[in-house]
């Protein structure tokens, strides 16, 4: 007995204290057994009942009837006076009753459900049925920012912002506030769940959003996993959605190694039939917007980045790059791959010794060095390395650290060479050589990043550099984390009539955890338009004359696997480096000569190199060459499935069809440059 009234308590506690139509069945059933019973006892009295002359004469002092005279008993007490004598007593308890049922427990419990509707609000526990809305699945620093791109781009305008966090609402809220106005406040709906549960994930109503963005919760240690997961939950439920359109998805993974994987391989097939999918990764998008599109677009007053190459370098150029990060964090280790990526030029297709250098300088250089050289395995079968180290004398021993694989013509022809120093930056053998780098007598262009982990660490060796470095205006890159405030403020340039030297104008902050991300894509439409440029050509063997609009561009990149779209979007980011070379002032219409077109096909073939051996291919040995130059079928086996591409090799080794793909995308830079403004 005892076991069966705690099951029905448990049952009414559950049922209770759940939505509020639960609350209010539970009331009127309640009241409903109660006036059974009051009517049931009633049926001891006499109480008139009107007749069926009387009903049908609509007589006004016609009785009430037993049932109606209860009902005004239980909800107005004033109808006391109209019962009989020998009745009061009963009705004096019936109105009673209905006093506490009525006015007591139905204005509690409504009370209670609009208390608890606003507090299911506050704490983020009400899902509503949105259409055509941005969802952002989790809450770190950079999402207050990215809903405040979102509220003032045009393109997302009028749509709500469904924010799914397992922080609490509040807290959400309060960050938000202090970056938008009211009207925009109010786009913000905010949900507290987790996105690791299915049914969670189904009260985002993803099939009917406009755009998705994962990013995750902070200090997460499984954060990549659990991003994982949660696509795929979501994934399934597109998948059951008949009619589902294909939805973009943004997706932030934390840790380089899953970025590299879902890069070079196409983990993401199946998703891809369902949604569209869009990885990104912290440390490599800043790389991006510290290096190719050089804007951090915060506050009042933007933050323009230098370039690493801040004169042309020309053919008949005499001048390298030289990148020095300091710390080998994975801040550091994305910029250094990104640079890889960018600093080709002309004259080495001179002269080979105009190589372009990144210098890591950390206390643990040495083991840092193998995993880096690990992780790029195949770039270093191909290419030497340079590792230095602090001896006890106060010097620096050099050892050359030779292709792990070829050697002779097969490899060293890769324009990009990896220096390693291991000391601390802030010995006076490494400042000693920082000041030789930035002495004017120099032919290297000089630029550092300070990529320390510990922000305050990273300000202190950037501020005390030696006096060449600011003397000589080099860039000085330092990561923060959470505000660029102080270097900014370091930074700012006094006006040129009061002051020609100031020591910290050429100071920048980076690396800021709050806005990383840009909504601008135009990235990623100028991979677009050169995968377009490569179909046509392939096609038809000829450059396009004009570029389709945005669907038939979308239509042709959905079909690509991932590896070539990431070659694509590198190539995209390397066009304002390549157009600097031959002197273009971003301005006047670019038209190439053939010996421009020639040198930058050239420029282009080596960055291709140094991209599809970072991405993780192979150059082939020599049995497999044979077997790849056999058959078509081996060929394309070895560069899809193995990642053993045959084109990796200098440009003089490189067959005439693929020269006119690289001349081909070249010929084509007007076509990418000019994309936007043709679309206007």
């Amino acid at each position: 007995m005892i076991s069966i009234f705690r099951l029905l308590s448990l049952h009414f506690d559950r049922s209770f204290s759940g939505k509020g139509w639960k609350q209010l069945s539970w009331l009127f059933g309640i009241i409903l057994l109660v006036f059974v019973l009051i009517f049931v006892m009633s049926l001891a009295y006499n109480l008139a009942n009107p007749s069926a002359e009387q009903l049908a004469s609509d007589e006004v002092s016609a009785p009430l009837g037993r049932l109606f005279q209860l009902i005004c008993l239980f909800i107005d007490p004033g109808n006391i006076n109209n019962v009989p004598p020998s009745f009061r007593w009963f009705a004096l308890v019936v109105v009673i009753i209905g006093m506490l049922l009525f006015t007591g427990l139905l204005i509690s419990v409504v009370s209670n459900m609009l208390e608890r509707r606003v507090e299911r609000f506050r704490e983020g526990d009400i899902d509503y049925q949105l259409r055509n809305h941005v969802v952002i699945i989790g809450f770190d620093e950079m999402v207050p920012t990215l809903i405040q791109q979102i509220c003032s781009d045009p393109h997302y305008e009028q749509c709500y912002i469904l924010v799914q966090s397992t922080c609490p609402a509040v807290d959400i809220r309060n960050k938000v506030h202090t970056l938008l106005d009211t009207k925009n406040e109010s786009r913000i709906v905010v949900l507290h769940a987790r996105r690791d549960s299915k049914e969670e994930l189904y009260k985002l109503h993803t099939t009917q959003a406009r755009e998705v963005f994962l990013i995750g919760e902070r200090d997460e240690h499984d954060h990549d996993s659990l991003n994982i997961d949660s696509l795929k939950k979501i994934v399934s439920i597109h998948e059951k959605k008949e009619g589902c359109p294909m939805i973009p998805f943004t997706v932030m993974f934390e840790y380089q190694t899953t970025f590299a994987a879902f890069q070079l391989t196409d983990l993401s097939v199946e998703w891809r039939k369902y949604i569209e999918f869009h990885p990104f990764n912290f440390y490599e998008e800043w790389a991006k917007k510290l290096l190719v599109s050089r804007c951090y677009n915060k506050g009042d007053k933007p933050i323009i980045y230098p370039s690493l190459d801040r004169v042309p370098i020309t053919e008949d150029s005499s001048k390298t790059v030289r990148f020095v990060i300091i710390g080998m964090s994975r801040m550091g280790i994305a910029l250094g791959v990104e640079a890889a990526h960018l600093l080709h030029f002309p004259n080495f297709c001179r002269d080979n010794k105009y190589k372009s250098v990144i210098t890591f300088i950390d206390d643990q250089a040495d083991t840092e060095m193998n995993y880096f050289r690990g992780r790029y395995q195949h770039f270093f079968e191909i290419a030497p390395a340079i590792y230095k180290e602090v001896n006890q004398e106060g010097g620096l021993d050099i050892q050359i650290l030779s292709p792990t694989k070829f050697e002779g013509t097969d490899a060293n022809f890769l324009d990009i060479r990896f220096e390693f120093i291991k000391g601390r930056a802030e010995s006076e053998v490494i400042q000693q050589q920082l000041n030789q780098w930035a002495s004017p007598e120099s032919n290297e262009i000089l630029t550092i990043a300070v990529c320390l982990n510990y922000p305050p660490q990273s300000v202190a060796i950037g501020l005390y550099l030696p006096d060449n470095v600011f003397e000589n205006n080099i860039p000085v890159f330092i990561r923060q984390e959470t505000s660029s405030a102080l270097l900014s403020m370091l930074s700012s340039r006094k006006d040129e009539e009061e002051c020609q030297y100031h020591k910290y104008s050429h100071i920048y902050p980076f690396g800021m955890m709050d806005n990383c991300y840009d909504l601008d894509r135009s990235g990623m439409e100028k991979g677009m338009v050169i995968h377009y440029i490569y179909e046509f050509f392939n096609t038809y063997g000829v450059l396009p004359e004009s570029c389709p609009g945005m669907e038939r561009l979308k239509k042709s990149w959905n079909e690509l696997s991932v590896a070539k779209r990431w070659s694509n979007l590198y190539s995209a980011c390397s066009i304002d480096y390549k157009l600097r070379s031959i002197g273009w002032d971003g301005k006047s219409d670019i038209l190439l000569t053939s010996e421009q077109i020639e040198l930058l096909a050239r420029v282009e073939h080596n960055r291709w190199n140094v991209e599809k051996l970072l991405l993780g291919f192979r150059k082939p040995t020599a049995d497999e060459m044979e077997i790849i130059a056999s058959s078509k079928v081996k060929k394309d086996e070895f560069k899809n499935e193995r990642f053993v591409h045959p084109d990796i090799c200098s440009y003089e080794e490189l067959p005439k069809s693929s020269k006119d793909y690289d001349r081909c995308i070249v010929k084509g830079i007007s076509l990418v440059v000019n994309y936007r403004k043709s679309v206007q």
